[in-house]
């Protein structure tokens, strides 16, 4: 019998979740009849609201990286053993990038 993280579960349940609204935003646009409609709503999908979530998910990551450094005092290279990057990824995040 094997025993699982609950750490893991949790994260792999809201990966789930994620996975599912990503889904239905998809999802949308299978339920537009027309072309044109369908190709304009896939449009800003693509052109406005991926690219505000991927800002928004580089401020998440940015942030996350600061308040492991200044909150817990962590160095660079112990953070990125935290997270599981590498030191230089960890460096960019910290200055926004």
């Amino acid at each position: 019998m094997t025993t699982t993280d609950p750490a893991d579960e949790e994260r792999a349940a809201r990966r789930q979740r994620m996975r599912e609204q990503i889904d239905a935003a998809l999802a949308c646009l299978d339920e537009i009849a027309d072309p044109i409609e369908r190709e304009l709503a896939a449009r800003t999908l693509a052109d406005e609201l991926l690219p505000e979530a991927g800002r928004r998910v580089r401020t998440v990551r940015s942030e996350v990286v600061r308040e492991l450094r200044t909150a817990r005092g962590l160095k660079l290279r112990e953070v990125a053993a935290e997270l599981g990057l590498s030191v230089p990824r960890v460096d960019q995040l910290a200055k926004g990038k």
